[in-house]
């Protein structure tokens, strides 16, 4: 799905948040996202937040009022705080109201419901089930359904692995790209935590000084150590544990997945 930002200005407090900032991403992919105002951007993506200057254009439209019930629907923002996107009580409640906030129309709606939640490996018994009620890692995946509700394109997760346990963000880290593989939406993930984005994302997008620098290769910009030490960021586990592996000699190859690297340390060591 199409998504472009031209010239996009914000201002807040007399400081330039972003200054002509640019950014286009037109194929169903996994975009990691870090640097500073993440959440920022992706509120100015669902048009929670407006520009001072620049223009917006998700697939064929650009953001104004007279179209964003459409951009609503096709954009999906789950949102770090879970507090701030809930507001009824049950599950069955809330889905009905994204329904009819959104306007969205569907032959069999609770078909519809029941399916968003067997997508996130929850089921139809959730329906009753109080919000408050639910785990965190349930939670999110509620989110998430919820989100799916309107089948949008795009799905925008803001530090979707904070406060989940191991398991947990394994099992969201499947949900990601399944949508991807199965369902292919485009998903973008702002997250600090480079040892997830490492195996999960196609490119990445850095917000530097106002601007994004896209990286259309996620796995050589996380293998390249100069480069996260001139973006700041640091440098994933399993790159590390490599880097040393070649510094004594070792022929390790970089892997993204944790057994790959197991069954390589297992032939060189």
């Amino acid at each position: 799905m199409e998504i472009k930002l031209t010239d996009i200005v914000v201002r807040r407090n007399h400081e330039n948040y972003f200054d002509h900032l640019n950014m286009e991403l037109d194929h169903s992919a996994i975009y990691g996202l870090m640097g500073k105002r993440k959440t920022l951007l992706l509120e100015l993506i669902d048009a929670i937040v407006k520009p001072d200057k620049g223009t917006i254009q998700i697939k064929n439209d650009v953001v104004s009022t007279d179209t964003l019930l459409k951009v609503r629907k096709n954009v999906a923002l789950i949102a770090q705080d879970a507090s701030t996107q809930f507001f009824e009580e049950t599950i069955a409640e809330e889905m009905k109201f994204i329904v009819q906030n959104l306007d969205y129309h569907h032959k069999n709606i609770e078909k519809k419901m029941k399916d968003a939640l067997i997508m996130v490996g929850l089921d139809e018994s959730y329906f009753t089930k109080k919000i408050m009620s639910l785990s965190t890692s349930e939670i999110k995946r509620l989110q998430i359904a919820v989100g799916l509700l309107v089948n949008p394109k795009l799905i925008l997760l803001d530090e979707p692995f904070v406060d989940l346990d191991f398991k947990s963000k394994r099992n969201l880290m499947k949900l990601i790209r399944l949508l991807k593989e199965r369902y292919h939406k485009t998903i973008l993930i702002a997250s600090n935590q480079s040892d997830l984005l490492y195996p999960l994302v196609d490119e990445m997008l850095v917000l530097k000084e106002g601007k994004i620098h896209h990286f259309e290769n996620a796995t050589k910009f996380f293998q390249d150590e100069s480069l996260l030490q001139e973006y700041e960021i640091p440098v994933p586990d399993l790159v590390r544990f490599t880097l040393l592996a070649k510094k004594k000699k070792i022929k390790l190859s970089f892997h993204r997945d944790i057994r790959d690297l197991i069954k390589d340390v297992y032939k060189h060591v």
